[in-house]
């Protein structure tokens, strides 16, 4: 399944954003609205912009979503940020387990629903590191929210899988 996922994910997907671009556009909106929520201030918008980056001598150009506050760079949501690896790889893993069709649905859009709101949790998160603690962004962007994200991951698979394996299993037919 993996290997199939890349394979199209590399060769039709990647190449025209078909995914990525929605996503990351949608998780960037929902960031700076809920910046907007919490703070009461209307100075939080997103928007659609061209990360210009050096790269061991080279110059990159990469579609992001650019997370502006007063209209100024807050921070950059990338494609690889949008949550995307995420779904495939927690949905690999609850398709890989044998369970009712019924019970993989359910938790399959259960778990994406979850992980895309603690997505935007950890970008809001990270937005207020950048406003007030710039010097601890790399940190909390590369290691603690990490940690997080991956720690729910865990523990939703963790869930799936208890349950699955105390269900009775079907004697099969002599």
């Amino acid at each position: 399944m993996f290997v199939a996922w890349k394979f199209i994910y590399g060769f039709f997907l990647e190449p025209n954003r078909t995914l990525d671009n929605p996503l990351t556009m949608k998780v960037g909106s929902d960031v700076a609205w809920v910046l907007t929520k919490m703070t009461s201030n209307n100075n939080f918008q997103a928007a659609a912009r061209i990360s210009d980056k050096w790269f061991e001598g080279k110059r990159y150009f990469t579609p992001v979503t650019r997370i502006e506050y007063k209209g100024q760079k807050l921070m950059h949501i990338a494609d690889g940020c949008n949550g995307l690896e995420l779904f495939v790889l927690y949905i690999g893993f609850i398709f890989a387990i044998p369970a009712s069709l019924k019970r993989k649905l359910a938790f399959a859009i259960g778990g994406i629903v979850i992980i895309y709101v603690v997505n935007v949790l950890r970008c809001v998160g990270l937005a207020f590191v950048a406003i007030n603690w710039q010097d601890q962004f790399d940190f909390a962007h590369h290691y603690l929210f990490k940690v997080i994200v991956y720690t729910i991951v865990f523990l939703l698979w963790v869930k799936f899988a208890d349950k699955t394996f105390k269900e009775p299993v079907p004697q099969a037919a002599i």
